[in-house]
């Protein structure tokens, strides 16, 4: 990486990966960077990206982003260590920027989760044209909020080291015979660490020396809000064990060691990534408020909340297998995220094709079902609402009920398509009430007109004998609508 890119940021390796990979309870923020006192303050973590992708039931690949972000005019050595895990494996690291990592690493993920909530919304917009096919506009204010959703010790020899241009990464393993007081003098750690490194015995850690840089000549960022896309950091990557817990095995990704900054991090994102195959169960805080979820057109919600603490989880499942995803904004975690790995069963499997089928099932859920609730309602519950004394029964013969959604079906092409283009620009409230005022008036008008004064009761009595009916249909739609959006996670 050029002089030039690094010239206004420090490029700091954070120690927040996989603690706690062999041992079951979790290493505190107490094993993070080593700074002077006076420089503490002048620190600030700018992103925090975690890929952590299963291989198989004992082994997970980690891909670790961190940008350190040194407001002091004067460059710094740091000293600071990242436990890595039980027999770790394939270290690597490299000095890159933040928009060469999420162009190689997780922009694909993002893309899979925003399109898998894409077909998701989708979906329940077509199950909400179906609702209409009942004459459901009435029912639109219960769809809304479904549509809105050592001194004289001997030297430690490191196992391996690895050179940066601005860092040198040396990888040590600590045991029973490793004397701890000779790595630490060894390393240029402080004694406060002792008690950390105790805890990871049977593990590896990368001990990193770093120089930091004046952020001077800041970028400015090309998204207002957030920082510069070209913020630099360091990129490791390492394979490592999971933990053994009864028939399952564990990953905890430390999160929780952003408690040891004295100012927010700005951005954390950390992703969990399953193949076809295998699943995971996740646990993990809830840091400010909650905005997960994705607008059709802006994306995702928290991207509008980058200032203020706020947290979203989102995910997406399919014949990939499995993508989850949680992002932090201006937060110090104090509790890890905990995946605990598991293999595919078959109603994961099922609900992976599912949701990746969503918007395709959708459309002949709508039309079947729609259909065949208001051709039930319209046979069965039609007469009972009239009640004694209506005449002509021939009038209310199942395919004269195809007349309604027919008339409905040219409604919702037009204005409906028009209707349709304000709600995804954001014009949601105005385009419902008209939807639920033009959809309810014009199926009971052509009622009054075809069948009000042919059914031998008042025409009164017919037409509230319709909404009835058609209210009872739509409910029904409703129910099996909702059940079927659960079943496909479409809501």
């Amino acid at each position: 990486m050029s002089a030039g890119k690094l010239k206004f940021t420090a490029i700091l390796v954070l120690f927040i990966v996989i603690l706690s990979i062999t041992i079951p309870v979790p290493v505190m923020a107490d094993g993070g960077p080593i700074v002077p006192h006076d420089l503490w303050a002048d620190l600030k973590e700018g992103h925090q990206i975690a890929v952590v992708t299963i291989l198989n039931q004992d082994s997970a690949r980690v891909d670790l982003f961190i940008s350190i972000l040194d407001k002091t005019e004067q460059s710094h050595e740091m000293v600071f260590f990242v436990p890595i895990g039980k027999k770790s494996s394939s270290f690597s690291a490299v000095e890159q920027d933040l928009f060469t990592f999420d162009k190689a690493t997780t922009r694909n993920l993002d893309d899979i989760i925003r399109q898998s909530a894409n077909d998701r919304q989708y979906a329940v917009q077509v199950l909400f044209s179906g609702a209409l096919l009942t004459n459901g506009a009435w029912l639109v204010p219960f769809w809304a909020p479904v549509l809105l959703t050592g001194c004289a010790a001997a030297e430690q020899k490191p196992e391996a080291t690895l050179q940066t241009e601005s860092s040198q990464i040396s990888i040590y393993g600590i045991d029973e015979n490793t004397d701890l007081d000779a790595l630490i003098q060894t390393t240029g750690l402080p004694a406060s660490v002792s008690d950390t490194l105790s805890k990871l015995k049977g593990q590896q850690i990368a001990v990193v020396k770093l120089q930091t840089k004046s952020e001077a000549g800041e970028q400015e960022s090309p998204v207002p809000g957030q920082p510069a896309a070209t913020e630099p950091g360091l990129h490791l990557s390492w394979n490592t064990s999971l933990v053994p817990v009864e028939s399952r095995t564990t990953y905890t990704y430390p999160l929780g060691t952003g408690a040891a900054w004295s100012k927010p991090i700005e951005l954390t994102r950390v992703y969990i990534v399953a193949p076809r195959g295998m699943d995971f169960d996740v646990e993990y805080p809830a840091l400010g408020t909650e905005q997960s979820g994705f607008d059709i057109i802006e994306g995702a919600h928290i991207t509008k909340f980058m200032a203020t603490p706020s947290y979203a989880v989102d995910e997406a499942r399919g014949d990939f297998g499995r993508v989850w995803r949680a992002t932090y904004t201006q937060s110090n975690p104090t509790d890890d995220i905990v995946v605990t790995v598991k293999a595919q069963s078959a109603f994961s499997k099922f609900l992976a094709g599912a949701e990746e089928s969503a918007f395709a099932y959708s459309f002949p859920f709508a039309l079947v079902i729609g259909l065949l609730v208001w051709l039930l309602a319209w046979h069965f519950l039609m007469p009972r609402f009239l009640g004694e004394g209506s005449g002509q029964p021939a009038r209310l013969r199942w395919h004269y009920g195809l007349i309604y959604p027919a008339i409905n079906i040219i409604f919702i092409i037009f204005p409906g398509s028009i209707l349709y283009l304000l709600f995804i620009m954001g014009i949601t409230i105005p385009a419902l009430t008209v939807q639920f005022l033009i959809g309810g008036g014009v199926t009971i008008g052509f009622f009054a007109l075809i069948h009000g004064k042919h059914l031998g009761v008042s025409r009164g009595k017919a037409i509230r004998a319709f909404i009835f009916t058609s209210l009872a249909s739509s409910a029904a739609y409703l129910i099996l609508a909702v059940v079927f959006a659960k079943i496909v996670n479409a809501i």
